[in-house]
């Protein structure tokens, strides 16, 4: 049997902005993403929560989460199997 699922996920996400500060973005950039905003930052670190990424004691890119005040949490999660169209 194979079945096509689609799963969605609400993931809270907090961080310290003053973390964030602009010598640890451009280093950012330079090993890994294109990113210039915080918001784009949470919304990776949002990613790596629903795919089991994501490790308080290190998460590549951000170090220790408690470092860099960053908490993630799944509030919601749902899965279907959609009706085939």
């Amino acid at each position: 049997m194979k079945k096509t699922v689609e799963v969605t996920m609400i993931v809270e996400v907090e961080v310290d902005e003053s973390k964030f500060t602009p010598e640890f973005m451009r280093e950012f950039r330079e090993s890994f993403y294109d990113f210039h905003e915080v918001e784009d930052h949470i919304m990776h670190i949002a990613q790596l929560e629903a795919r089991g990424l994501l490790s308080p004691r290190f998460t590549e890119g951000y170090g220790p989460l408690a470092d860099m005040g960053i908490k993630a949490d799944v509030v919601d999660q749902s899965q279907e199997i959609p009706e085939p169209v």
